[in-house]
């Protein structure tokens, strides 16, 4: 089965543009005085942090009643 799929092999000529496109586009940042980090807003990230947080401790709550049913029950 896995004699029958063709060689990969990479195309130099992509790679190639790819990594002209990625220097122009630092280029672009670094001309702009942007950062490099892609730093993003600190509101949203403490919201998604939460957000998730909180559905573990769900989770988790969850997890922890059913195993003390079990117990209980056996």
């Amino acid at each position: 089965m896995i004699g029958t799929l063709p060689l990969l092999t990479p195309d130099p000529g992509r790679s190639e543009r790819t990594i002209a496109r990625c220097h122009k586009r630092l280029a672009r940042c670094q001309k702009r005085g942007v950062s490099h980090t892609g730093r993003a807003d600190t509101t949203y990230l403490v919201l998604e942090r939460a957000l998730i947080g909180g559905l573990c401790v769900i989770y988790i709550s969850g997890v922890a009643a059913v195993t003390i049913q079990v117990l209980l029950a056996g």
